[in-house]
């Protein structure tokens, strides 16, 4: 869409539905309405929200840090979820409908003239935008983090892949392969200014480096040298360095998305090198997530939807038979995206896997390149059974 210049799609209805008859749906609403409102089911989201996760996993050493040469980095102290809401919280907002609140608003204050004179700005925050624009740059300031994420958001670019392109830039900067005459401006990890500068380049195509770069980190790389060091995963990487299980399961998976799949939970809870038993929950849990998606559901609370919840939720509904095959319309729909996408063009044997990949040392050690290998075969099966396309 945003290839075709398409700007934004507004839906309009003013349609509205008769509740069923009988007490089962209120009773199943204020079910559902407690265990996401008082329990600890969904604390953690309305809470600090999913930063949440970056002290954890910066301990785990699974945390990318300066385009993921490190895991882990003492500097975590200055963007831990933590720091944010105590000091830069301004607000929480929701889906309409929903009473969690997890969409975490900070207040960016920035001075623009003499004399004490201040902009204010609300900046929403979660885990990968920190990751992207915080760690992966080196920054360990919060406000830092925040201005170029507002700088990057109000240019209309997304902050996962501007912050990953800009941390690969930083290393090619720092070894030589490209210079100032590329960058414009001198970019170090740790130093928000040249970021700031560099952001405005992109979204501006400045010259042939920032145009190549607007194309993403892959295509820059195939210009100038370094794609041995691209955090590049089918695109620009999520902020797991978890381990094999994830990497192969982004850089394969349908959407290239780490919501699309839960590779990064399983690394960090089996240990075991299976490649079989990896890629069957893979495969199993991308069509939990399909139905939840189908269901048009908010994936942070797939503990509250689960199979048996959502098919109860759907018969109070009056939707039985669709309740009835919930199972099989879920895998139907995931195969048949699939099969879309390869028919498509997708090839999953010619995605690479960078090096730097092979090159993490996180919390189980230096990831393993015979586990990597046989993931993606098995996991390239799997995807050319479920789309029906054979190699």
């Amino acid at each position: 869409m945003g290839f075709k210049n398409l700007k934004g799609i507004v839906l309009l209805g003013d349609a509205s539905y008769d509740l069923p008859e009988g007490k089962e749906y209120a009773a199943l609403y204020k079910k559902i309405f407690i265990e996401v409102s008082e329990t600890d089911m969904m604390k953690k989201y309305h809470d600090l929200g999913t930063p949440e996760n970056l002290a954890p996993l910066n301990e785990l050493r699974a945390l990318p840090w300066r385009n993921l040469q490190a895991t882990s980095d003492p500097g975590i102290t200055g963007v831990t979820g933590e720091v944010f809401a105590e000091k830069h919280l301004m607000r929480k907002n929701a889906c309409s409908g929903c009473p969690v609140g997890c969409i975490h608003i900070a207040l960016l204050r920035q001075p623009f003239a003499d004399q004490h004179e201040y902009v204010f700005k609300q900046v929403s925050y979660d885990y990968e935008l920190i990751f992207a624009q915080g760690t992966m740059l080196g920054l360990c300031n919060a406000e830092d983090a925040l201005a170029v994420m507002d700088d990057t958001e109000s240019r209309g670019m997304d902050s996962m892949n501007t912050g990953v392109a800009l941390a690969w830039a930083t290393e090619a900067f720092e070894k030589g392969l490209v210079g100032e005459r590329e960058t414009l401006v001198p970019l170090r990890f740790g130093e928000v200014k040249g970021y700031l500068a560099a952001v405005r380049h992109i979204a501006n195509g400045a010259n042939d480096f920032w145009k190549a770069l607007g194309k993403g980190v892959l295509h820059a790389a195939g210009i100038y040298g370094g794609a041995d060091f691209a955090c590049v995963l089918g695109q620009e990487m999520a902020g797991y360095a978890t381990g094999e299980v994830f990497y192969v399961a982004q850089a394969l998976g349908f959407r290239h998305s780490h919501l699309d799949s839960g590779g990064y939970s399983y690394d960090q809870t089996v240990k075991e090198k299976d490649a079989a038993k990896a890629v069957k929950f893979l495969v199993e849990d991308e069509q939990a997530r399909v139905m939840l998606t189908g269901l048009v559901s908010c994936m942070f609370a797939r503990k509250v939807y689960n199979a048996d919840r959502a098919r109860e939720a759907l018969c109070v509904l009056g939707f039985n038979a669709l309740a009835a095959r919930l199972e099989q319309s879920a895998r139907a729909m995931r195969d048949l995206r699939w099969k879309l996408k390869l028919q498509t063009g997708f090839v999953p044997e010619a995605v690479p896997i960078p090096k730097r990949f092979y090159e993490v040392n996180n919390w189980k050690g230096q990831a393993d390149p015979a586990y990597i290998d046989a993931l993606r075969v098995a996991y390239t099966r799997e995807i050319r059974d479920m789309g029906g396309v054979p190699v």
